[in-house]
């Protein structure tokens, strides 16, 4: 789980404005600008602070080769009224937050396929969508990699540029 020491690191993937140029924030609250590693660090603590409520959950990633936390991963529910495991919250949105030098195909392919193959049981959902547009094509090939489709139905979330992939696609 992402924690407080992880803000410097972190400070390097939330300033690099192709990854910030990435970063979904569709119906997130405030306003995610981040020029100081003290707004890292207060990112942070709200992270810890909807996981402790039983929220969401924020990870950072860790580059295997490196051991330096290159970004970070969430899983929250849609729709934001509800919580995972109360019987009704049947989506998770999966967020994907990645510094742009280490945003490829493979390595984004890897996150998608650890996400499938274990949030629809830890979370207890039927499905996963996530954002990319047309210009992430890194990231649009790691979701075909992991048979993800595009979403234009509208019916889970409102927004454009979605990817699902039902929990019965396993």
């Amino acid at each position: 789980m992402v924690k407080e020491e992880d803000a410097e690191e972190l400070f390097k993937c939330y300033t690099d404005p192709i990854t910030v140029s990435h970063m979904n924030n569709d119906n997130c609250g405030g306003d995610w600008n981040i020029s100081t590693i003290k707004n890292v660090k207060k990112g942070i603590a709200g992270w810890i602070k909807e996981f402790e409520e039983k929220f969401y959950i924020r990870w950072s990633v860790t580059h295997k080769q490196t051991e330096k936390i290159i970004g970070t991963i969430e899983i929250a529910p849609i729709p934001n009224t509800t919580r995972f495991l109360d019987g009704v919250c049947e989506n998770g949105i999966l967020r994907v937050d990645i510094i742009s030098a280490f945003e490829g195909e493979e390595l984004i392919t890897e996150i998608f396929r650890m996400a499938t193959e274990n949030f629809y049981i830890d979370f207890d959902i039927k499905n996963i969508v996530t954002k990319a547009r047309n210009s992430d094509i890194e990231r649009t090939l790691a979701l075909k990699n992991n048979k993800f489709n595009i979403y234009e139905e509208k019916s889970i979330i409102k927004y454009s540029d979605y990817y699902i992939k039902r929990k019965e696609q396993l």
